[in-house]
């Protein structure tokens, strides 16, 4: 006998969710936009039920807040957003850097050692990306950072850069993540992750406070 089940089937809420990040990729959706979830669903011909599903992934990444009897709000990333997120991983990643010598995963350094040496020696990438590439080079950027974090085993620093990396992911995607494609933001990555395995913690502490702050230019535009 088959049960009937009114749960949304994972092949819809991956289409509504990418639905919605191609709209917004597109300038159909803007930041700052206040929508509903019915203008959503006619927008992008997708059922209420996957909707909603995908509109708590696209919460979670910090893409939309919810806000009740209101509607769904797409983050807006201002300049001083962007300011007061640097100025605080600057406080933060640099010293993350230093300790991860002594509590830090050295197998997973390796891996990602290895897989950035690649990202960092791939050909430019002269055409825009996809949803899959702004994905796969959004995980492994912020994979290395995670890394550092996880080793100050604090978890408040940990709820605080994810939080940051929320507010920045939106600024990443409408630039088409510009820093991997031309190698910059990979090199910069590489290095730090060089002379961490080099057991340089003060050179890569250094080394991290160099990418933050190319990072915040090129977050600006000014990279």
């Amino acid at each position: 006998m088959t049960v009937e089940t009114d749960a949304p089937r994972p092949m819809l809420r991956q289409i509504a969710y990418e639905r919605f990040m191609e709209r917004l990729y597109a300038g159909a959706l803007r930041p700052g936009l206040l929508v509903s979830q019915r203008e959503l669903c006619a927008q992008l011909d997708v059922p209420m039920g996957p909707m909603r599903e995908a509109l708590k992934r696209l919460e979670a990444e910090a893409i939309v807040t919810l806000i009740p009897q209101r509607g769904i709000r797409i983050l807006d990333v201002d300049e001083k957003t962007i300011n007061d997120v640097f100025q605080m991983r600057l406080m933060i990643e640099p010293e993350a850097v230093r300790r991860f010598d002594h509590h830090g995963n050295k197998e997973l350094l390796v891996d990602l050692l290895a897989r950035t040496k690649a990202a960092a020696e791939a050909p430019p990438i002269t055409s825009r990306l996809d949803i899959e590439e702004i994905s796969a080079l959004t995980s492994l950027d912020h994979e290395m950072h995670r890394m550092f974090l996880n080793a100050m085993e604090n978890s408040l620093a940990s709820e605080l850069f994810e939080r940051m990396l929320g507010k920045l992911r939106l600024t990443r995607l409408m630039f088409r993540l510009r820093s991997f494609s031309d190698g910059g933001a990979a090199l910069e990555h590489l290095e730090v992750l060089r002379l961490v395995s080099h057991g340089e913690p003060d050179a890569a502490a250094a080394a991290m406070e160099r990418h933050l702050e190319a990072s915040w230019d090129r977050a600006l535009g000014l990279g």
